[in-house]
């Protein structure tokens, strides 16, 4: 053993510097710090001196007999109290075993003293002892106040996102996108977990998973992982996955997942469904590994229960919201079929008629959208627009396929079917926005309208933009009793009864999108009623 020998230092140098700042207070000097070592044996701890008698010949123990030396640092470990070597009647070696706030952490600490009363040394030696073991402790218990601080406050994050996600993906969002959903989610999810790479891994596409979304932290350490070697991460642990999260930490690196120090794996998937995953990658917080580190010190330097336990919860909300999209797009489509159901049945009875609704519907749309309405607001006009006239399924087939024009009481039946209309589709309450549209998409501007004369802005918006549209198309298709008027002659019309017939407004909306209108009608296309092949019975043999 040579004191001039390299020590290996542990980590934890702070440790070290305490033990030497704690021994200098209670023994106004300052001592070696000897680290015990298997294969080197004991080793000299290198720690900051500070001026005083350490460097005076008299009490320096490099010319202390190493084999003496030795046998008391093992005395004083094996005994674990201090004790002490008289070299001469006056020169006294005290050795002062030292343990720290992990069982693995022990040094001795030495010191050659010019005394007459080795007594009273080792009973300061002793006081020394205890004062630096009550810091250790109090280091130790301050530490753990602190990860517990710590855990404390993560659990609150916790609670905090979870707060978020049931709001964002309360029933009453439902209809919220799931790409909007997924990178808000991906946000706070991230941050909570404390990840560098957070992504969403789609399932459910038919040529194979695919990352959806991703979040990247933002740091001079966080470095984003090729989308590649996610998807093949994935994919070798896809089976892994169905049973419970996967959790991998401290992996070595290597050819299959170049640049990936860990992970959580979760898969996202309902009792009749799989969706696809959550997969988190390279905690955010790294810490060289320590043999000696307790296991709630190394908890916060690695992904745990806790992380598996909230991206798992995340999987089964983020599941959720995608089966309540499903079921509200499938009511949708449902309710779509629906109505061009009754449309059809409408059209059904009047050829002439045949794709007016849908046009109309078209026109009103874009109408709707130069006016202002929100895309959601004009995806409902357009379906008011296609129920618009569900209410002539309640008139003669006479009176709507009459080739000369209509008697009075022809019109008058005629103008009962808005009332109609309101009354077949009243019960429906998936459908009570189309309600103000159908019942009043021919009130008058000026109040000369029917069913209820209302007059100005007191007919519903969604009717005075209907009334622009139904006018146009009527006027520019064919009729059983007459052929539509060129779009010039109707363009005319609409003009001078602005303000009159029509709200102004509305009226200047139409020739801002004119020329879209004409394209939208140009183009349009009716379509094919379904043509039934008749089944034929086998022949029997």
């Amino acid at each position: 053993m040579t004191a001039n020998a390299t020590a290996t230092i542990d980590p934890q140098t702070a440790w070290l510097e305490r033990a030497q700042s704690s021994l200098q207070e209670s023994c106004n000097c300052q001592f070696h710090l000897w680290i015990p070592n298997k294969e080197l044996g004991w080793q000299l701890a290198e720690v900051e001196k500070t001026e005083d008698s350490f460097n005076d010949s008299s009490t320096n123990q490099e010319n202390v007999d190493q084999v003496i030396l030795e046998n008391l640092l093992h005395q004083a470990q094996d005994e674990g109290i201090p004790s002490v070597h008289q070299i001469t009647a006056q020169l006294v070696l005290l050795a002062i075993p030292l343990q720290g706030q992990f069982s693995s952490e022990n040094l001795v600490a030495t010191r050659v003293f010019i005394t007459d009363m080795p007594e009273h040394l080792l009973a300061m030696a002793q006081v020394s002892q205890r004062c630096f073991k009550q810091e250790s402790q109090i280091a130790s218990l301050k530490q753990e106040n602190e990860f517990f601080l710590h855990q404390v406050s993560e659990d609150f994050e916790n609670l905090t996102f979870l707060g978020f996600m049931a709001e964002r993906l309360s029933l009453g969002d439902g209809t919220t996108p799931i790409d909007d959903t997924l990178n808000q989610s991906l946000l706070r999810l991230g941050e909570t977990i404390k990840t560098q790479t957070l992504c969403f891994i789609d399932g459910q596409d038919a040529s194979g998973p695919k990352v959806k979304a991703i979040w990247n932290t933002e740091g001079k350490e966080a470095e984003a992982v090729d989308t590649d070697l996610l998807l093949k991460l994935v994919e070798h642990y896809r089976e892994d996955v169905k049973f419970q999260p996967v959790i991998k930490n401290a992996l070595p690196d290597s050819s299959l997942l170049p640049g990936v120090r860990d992970f959580i794996l979760v898969e996202v998937s309902t009792s009749i469904s799989d969706i696809g995953w959550l997969l988190a990658v390279n905690r955010d917080q790294i810490c060289p590994t320590v043999a000696n580190q307790s296991s709630w010190r190394l908890s916060q330097y690695e992904f745990g229960t806790n992380e598996a336990s909230l991206l798992s919860t995340a999987a089964s909300m983020l599941a959720s919201h995608v089966s309540n999209l499903n079921l509200f797009q499938e009511r949708e489509t449902l309710l779509v079929n629906v109505v061009r159901a009754l449309v059809s049945a409408v059209e059904a009875k009047d050829v002439y008629t045949c794709g007016h609704s849908e046009r109309v519907a078209l026109f009103a749309k874009r109408l709707a959208e130069q006016i202002g309405y929100t895309d959601e607001d004009c995806q409902l006009l357009y379906l008011t627009g296609l129920l618009h006239d569900v209410g002539k399924i309640a008139v003669s087939d006479a009176v709507l396929n009459k080739a000369d024009a209509l008697t009075e009481e022809e019109f008058d039946e005629i103008k009962k079917h808005p009332d109609e209309g309101w009354a077949i589709l009243r019960e429906l309450k998936q459908l009570s926005y189309v309600l103000p549209g159908v019942l009043h998409h021919h009130e008058r501007y000026d109040g000369r309208g029917y069913p209820d004369g209302l007059a100005g802005e007191d007919i519903p918006l969604d009717g005075r933009v209907l009334a622009v549209a139904d006018a146009f198309d009527a006027m520019t298709s064919n009729r059983a009793y007459r052929q539509g008027m060129p779009q010039q002659k109707a363009e005319e019309i609409l003009r001078a009864g602005s303000g009159s017939q029509w709200d102004e407004k509305v009226i200047e909306a139409f020739f801002e999108v004119n020329h879209e209108i004409t394209e939208i009608r140009e183009n349009y296309q009716s379509r094919q009623r379904p043509v039934r092949i008749p089944y034929n019975q086998p022949q029997a043999r």
